[in-house]
């Protein structure tokens, strides 16, 4: 019996979804799982896993052992491009057919490489059929006929005979074409209409018989009318502030950290701040979900945002790099002018998508260094090959000298906050280090996300010695606080505890784990040496600020007589708290 070849599939929509049951039937291949960008990695499509991103295809090729896979995006344009990044990054990768049992396939048919057949279909003698193209349910296209790459036939659609089709054109619902007839390079022939002559390429066809109405530009959805897509694209924004609600809404979008959930920031606010939750949504169910703290400003009429302490910032579902946010832009400013808050500042998160292409045009993105991440989608030898030699030394060593425990009873917790503040008092920690009992004990209760805290124990005195806190949500671990008691340090503790947490972790099937970075964002810091010695898979830590009242925010810099220079932000508060940048 031959073994079946292992491959993905890139894409986990409907479409993916109708290539599952396509490669099911034919039962050839070894669906290894899914690859999408912007679906919740360890969520299922069916019985099949999403592995990772596209970006993520070179290392998992390795560690999941495959080299095959077909594209499972119904958008031409979107599926062009798809391929073309895949070929740069992982240019030995090769693509598969998916061709369903009941399609009839003619004589002399041709046929390339990633198409997709599906049940129905009929598909002439002497047909050409293109690379990546797609022939939908019940299509038939006719004798010595032609598809060029990455165009479409929907369901029930008709081609007649001799009918040459241009690179990325799609053909919609139930249209026709008749015999002998050219269409030229993405096009768009409209649901039910039928084309009787030519048709230039970037033309829009709708009717019967087939006009062109208007020109269009290469990549322009074909699932809609370009009139009804832009409606479905205006958006309106929606204030939630109830917990349900608000999970809800993360729970929707798939995609997110602990630190955008209702309990985080519920936690992590101060007595004059109030948590909110602000979503934009649009017809076409574009969403972007923007958590942030509102608070008073002092002595004026005013309001400012920030963002809780951590990796925040917007998340979004079905927003790509093409997003146009200009409506989301919009709508996000006139809130923020209607209820006088003159600026806001958010810490955002390295591994959430799209955050740039949200923010775009407002205000700035600015880099606030990097963060060190431990990729672990690698085996688990090769992430450990990754440590610093000095690193597998003290490791070692912790191993020898001391044992690994959760903290399961209220006196674990207590001896882990005790040693917690006594690092913090060693290093003369700014007083926004410092949490009260009740945040430890919150976020070990928390029904949002898994915190495990783990303790070292020194194996000779049976003495605590280290405590480290990790929260873990939706395959991201983030390394959160931590301490080592004094009189100990000389036993590295809290390396074994990131290396315990490292082995717990991928067990778990994550993907990300996230040791932050230095002091302030440097990356010249002691601390950053520390993090940097387990991996040098770095990301980018951005902040986000916005200045929406220039005049109110200016006047309230004078006010305060501060340098407009300083980097500080907002300017107006540098006298009344601080900045924690990770």
């Amino acid at each position: 019996m031959n073994k079946k070849t292992n491959i993905v599939i890139i894409g986990a929509s409907g479409h993916a979804r109708v290539i599952i049951d396509i490669l099911e039937r034919n039962n050839k291949y070894n669906i290894v799982g899914l690859i999408d960008s912007f679906k919740p990695v360890g969520s299922y499509i069916y019985n099949y896993k999403i592995l990772g991103r596209e970006n993520d295809i070179p290392n998992l090729k390795k560690t999941r052992n495959f080299r095959h896979g077909i594209i499972a995006i119904g958008d031409n344009w979107t599926r062009k491009k798809i391929h073309e990044k895949i070929s740069k990054i992982a240019p030995r990768f090769k693509f598969i057919n998916a061709i369903h049992p009941t399609a009839v396939i003619g004589k002399n048919v041709k046929i390339g490489k990633g198409v997709v057949v599906v049940a129905g279909c009929i598909v002439n003698s002497n047909a050409v059929i293109g690379d990546f193209c797609i022939i939908n349910t019940k299509a038939s296209l006719g004798h010595d006929s032609q598809l060029k790459k990455y165009a479409s036939l929907a369901p029930n659609s008709t081609i007649g005979g001799n009918v040459k089709i241009g690179t990325c054109s799609a053909i919609c619902l139930s249209a026709s074409v008749i015999q002998d007839i050219t269409i030229g390079k993405h096009c768009i022939i409209g649901a039910s209409s039928l084309v009787i002559r030519d048709v230039p390429n970037n033309s829009k066809v709708i009717g019967i018989p087939g006009k062109v109405v208007e020109k269009i530009k290469k990549g322009e959805k074909y699932l809609y009318h370009s009139e009804s897509l832009k409606a479905k694209q205006k958006g309106v924004l929606e204030i939630i502030t109830e917990k349900d609600k608000w999970q809800k809404i993360l729970s929707e979008i798939g995609r997110y950290d602990f630190y955008h959930t209702y309990e985080y920031h519920e936690l992590s606010k101060n007595s004059n701040e109030s948590p909110i939750l602000i979503l934009y949504r649009t017809g076409n169910d574009n969403l972007i979900a923007l958590p942030l703290l509102i608070r008073d400003i002092t002595n004026s009429n005013y309001k400012d945002a920030t963002s809780v302490y951590g990796y925040a910032g917007p998340i979004s579902k079905n927003i790509n790099l093409n997003f146009d946010n200009s409506d989301y832009a919009k709508n996000l400013l006139n809130y923020f002018k209607d209820n006088n808050i003159i600026s806001v500042f958010s810490r955002l998160n390295p591994f959430m998508p799209c955050q740039p292409i949200v923010l775009k045009g407002l205000g700035e993105v600015v880099s606030q260094g990097k963060v060190v991440n431990i990729d672990l989608n690698l085996d688990n030898d090769v992430q450990r090959s990754n440590y610093r030699s000095r690193l597998k030394t003290h490791v070692n060593k912790a191993r020898r000298l001391c044992s690994v425990k959760k903290a399961v009873s209220k006196e674990d917790l207590e001896t882990y906050i005790n040693i917690y503040h006594e690092n913090m008092d060693r290093v003369k920690a700014k007083s926004t280090y410092y949490f009260e009992k009740c945040y430890f004990e919150n976020m070990m209760k928390s029904q949002s996300f898994d915190t495990d805290v783990l303790l070292a124990i020194e194996n000779e005195t049976g003495t605590v010695v280290a405590g480290s806190m990790f929260v873990t949500t939706n395959n991201i671990v983030q390394y959160h606080l931590s301490g080592t008691k004094n009189g100990f340090l000389h036993l590295t503790p809290t390396k074994l505890l990131i290396d315990e947490m490292r082995l717990i972790a991928n067990k778990k099937g994550c993907q990300f784990y996230n040791l932050g970075g230095g002091l302030g964002g440097s990356e010249n810091d002691s601390l950053f040496n520390f993090k940097s010695s387990f991996s040098k898979d770095y990301k980018n830590f951005n902040l986000w600020k916005l200045i929406v009242n220039e005049t109110a925010y200016n006047e309230l810099v004078e006010k305060k007589g501060i340098n407009k220079d300083a980097s500080f932000f907002p300017l107006y508060r540098f006298t009344d708290d601080i900045n924690v940048n990770l």
